[in-house]
């Protein structure tokens, strides 16, 4: 009867990520949406909270709901109520050395457009138990409760115990359609670039730092006909003949049609690979993490070497000398 008596005083964690999530959202409609409950089971929650709790924990106003100073001390408690939940699962799932589940990967979205979806069909094949969840770098909203089990990035920034290890290297040279060559020509010079159509990839978590030092000084001489966050919107901009700008060089074996210009002008920077601890036990998040590793080898495909090696070596591009 004790065992009874001491089950019944459990709190109810249901309450308190009622009381979470509306602290995070500031609404009862968005909290509703976010736990995927109705929006009179998320009111009649958290007025039944603030009942049991004898104190109001928001102030109603037309603008929304606002934590008072007792469910702003409370936040704190409430969210790490929340990773602690969170930490359970993920040690409950480092157990499970199968492979079957779902794996969440983030990655550059060119990657994932340009090289992983082609050669994704023979990871099905072979891995018909394992879910993939893939999500772009450019997804907001995602945070250390539903970290990634891969996330495939320009940096080695991760939290202190992640493991990082270099999967392979993008080098980035000036590309441009044949029928926009024929209809405007093409610069003589990268500075000449000021007088054409220039297309700049925006910083978006895509392009690190040395990328933003490097074009300075010819983003600050032009205005770019088209700019995007979107490694796949660029590439279909180039294809139909938009204008100039840079691409990747296994480009030149995806879409040999294009031209390459070549200034000597080449953007090299490693991508890498960043897990969470708790997945090297994972049999599902291993399978694909091996998978990545074989996608991207270099030993033959020259391109994603860590050394520049030349289109030419590997496409039949044509390559200009404009100058």
């Amino acid at each position: 009867m004790a065992g009874i008596d001491k089950i019944s005083r459990l709190v109810s964690w249901d309450d308190y990520s009622v009381f979470l999530a509306i602290s995070k959202t500031g609404s009862i409609s968005k909290a509703a949406t976010l736990l995927g409950k109705t929006q009179p089971t998320i009111s009649k929650r958290i007025d039944n909270l603030e009942a049991r709790l004898g104190m109001p924990l928001f102030k109603r106003t037309s603008s929304g709901m606002t934590a008072t100073e007792i469910g702003l001390s409370m936040l704190t408690h409430a969210s790490t109520m929340n990773r602690s939940a969170a930490n359970m699962e993920r040690m409950a799932r480092s157990l499970d050395k199968s492979g079957t589940g779902e794996v969440f990967v983030q990655c550059l979205d060119g990657l994932v457009t340009d090289w992983l979806m082609p050669n994704l069909s023979k990871f099905q094949e072979n891995n018909k138990g394992i879910n993939l969840n893939f999500y772009t770098q450019n997804t907001a909203n995602i945070n250390a409760d539903n970290e990634p089990d891969l996330k495939v990035q320009f940096n080695t920034t991760k939290p202190m115990d992640f493991v990082a290890r270099q999967l392979g290297s993008l080098h980035y040279v000036p590309m441009v359609s044949r029928a926009y060559k024929e209809k405007n020509g093409i610069p003589r010079t990268m500075q000449d670039g000021v007088n054409f159509h220039l297309m700049f990839l925006r910083r978006s978590g895509l392009v690190v730092d040395t990328w933003e030092k490097k074009s300075s000084a010819l983003r600050d001489l032009a205005t770019p006909s088209l700019s995007a966050n979107s490694c796949a919107v660029m590439l279909s901009a180039v294809l139909n003949g938009a204008g100039v700008t840079m691409l990747p060089t296994y480009m030149a074996k995806l879409h040999p049609e294009l031209l390459m210009l070549d200034y000597g002008i080449v953007y090299s920077y490693n991508f890498w690979l960043v897990r969470p601890p708790h997945t090297r036990q994972l049999g599902r998040v291993n399978a694909v993490a091996d998978w990545l590793t074989e996608t991207f080898s270099s030993s033959e495909q020259p391109w994603f070497n860590q050394d520049y090696v030349h289109p030419s070596e590997f496409s039949d591009m044509k390559i200009i000398s404009p100058h």
